[in-house]
């Protein structure tokens, strides 16, 4: 029998609790990204092209942001990092919803696209750091439950404010940030493995020499490009091909989101006892197979059946991903390890339209969604061959007992 979400989450250590509970609130307040393009249509009267090279800069400057938030939680520490991104980046956001006129907004833009991403790293380095190895897993599930919670809550409050007030809608973004900067300020203590004396200027390996771990990001890679079809390519299937309004489409990604926040800490805690790439494995499997039938039926019954297979597959992947990345890594490294891992997911979200696009006008709703599906296999088998030669005591760096 499955266990309360919040049950689990109380056994967790207080830092961790706390961190779960910052990162709720700062993407409750999330208003800025979903909303931009609308911003800078709507209110700055820029053209689509303008608009589209702004949104591509600033996801440039998103993932090179977590690139060097990994380097900065390895050497200025994870409380250092946290509050220098979220406190950078809220003030940002506040000034974001003073500007003037474009000519403000725009260095102001990028200011806030770099400094937002860059507590991210240290996030999960913080759960790995007070973490044993058995219970890691459980962490990154609970942090992922309280990002999709507050992303979800984050959505409908800021359509709502958007209307009345997009300066307001940046102020907020801003003002909750620096809510979970005050938190990290008085509750979360530096959590970096301490260095043996005389060792303080030595630097862990890098994770561009790892060759099982590039590996293993490879997949993620492909995971994460075969994911954001569903909400890149799903909304076309759904409302042009299907002929549903775009409530529907929005119902069901609600939907995941909800299944989400339900199951996916008691789903890791009940899988606990299994090898964790093998879980993996079957969630890329189940993912595959949400994605196949999307294109099968075109009526709302399949699209949900989808969104439950590929949504379970998302549960069981994701912290286990998470939890095999914050063992292998060296203590030294974990911080540059965590942010590649995360970077996968931001080059998947970039790179996934511009290559599935043109796939799907070419192919069309019948046979698009299971080509992804096809293309999501891969990823499996890479995470099985990471189970058979990578997952074992004697190569996890970065295991500890429990």
């Amino acid at each position: 029998m499955l266990q309360s979400p919040l049950a689990l989450i109380r056994r967790l250590p207080p830092t961790v609790q706390v961190l779960i509970v910052g990162t709720f609130v700062n993407r409750a307040g999330s208003f800025i990204v979903p909303f931009l393009t609308l911003v800078l249509r709507r209110e700055f009267h820029l053209d689509e092209h303008t608009v589209a090279l702004l949104v591509a800069g600033y996801g440039a400057g998103s993932l090179c942001s977590i690139l060097v938030g990994g380097v900065l939680t390895d050497r200025l520490g994870r409380r250092r990092s946290l509050l220098l991104s979220l406190s950078g980046s809220g003030v940002a956001a506040i000034l974001l919803g003073m500007a003037p006129d474009i000519s403000v907004f725009l260095p102001l833009l990028l200011c806030f696209g770099f400094l937002a991403d860059l507590y991210r790293p240290a996030s999960s380095a913080i759960v790995a750091d007070l973490l044993p190895s058995s219970q890691r897993a459980i962490g990154f599930a609970a942090l992922r439950m309280a990002t999709n919670l507050g992303f979800a809550i984050g959505m409908t409050t800021g359509g709502l404010v958007a209307d009345w007030s997009w300066r307001a809608l940046f102020v907020g973004d801003g003002l909750t940030t620096c809510a979970f900067a005050a938190i990290v300020l008085a509750k979360v203590p530096e959590t970096r493995p301490a260095l043996a004396p005389g060792a303080e200027a030595v630097v862990g390996p890098s994770p561009w020499s790892d060759g099982l771990y590039l590996l293993l990001m490879s997949a993620s890679v492909l995971f994460g490009i075969t994911f954001f079809a569903d909400f890149t390519i799903l909304p076309l299937t759904v409302t042009m091909a299907a002929g549903y309004a775009s409530v529907v489409y929005g119902a069901l990604v609600g939907f995941n989101g909800l299944l989400i926040a339900l199951f996916e800490v008691p789903i890791t805690e009940a899988v606990s006892g299994f090898r964790r790439m093998r879980v993996a494995a079957l969630g890329a499997l189940l993912a595959a197979l949400g994605f196949a039938i999307n294109g099968l039926s075109l009526h709302w019954t399949g699209f949900l059946a989808g969104v439950v297979l590929w949504t379970l597959g998302e549960i069981l992947a994701m912290p286990q991903m998470s939890s095999l990345v914050a063992d292998w890594a060296p203590p030294a490294s974990r911080g540059r390890y965590l942010s590649v891992y995360t970077a996968t997911w931001s080059l998947g979200m970039a790179v996934h339209a511009p290559l599935l696009l043109p796939l799907y006008a070419a192919l069309g709703d019948a046979a698009f969604w299971p080509v992804v599906g096809l293309l999501t296999l891969p990823a499996g088998a890479a995470f099985l061959y990471v189970d058979r030669v990578g997952d074992r005591p004697e190569r996890l760096l970065g295991r500890t007992a429990g």
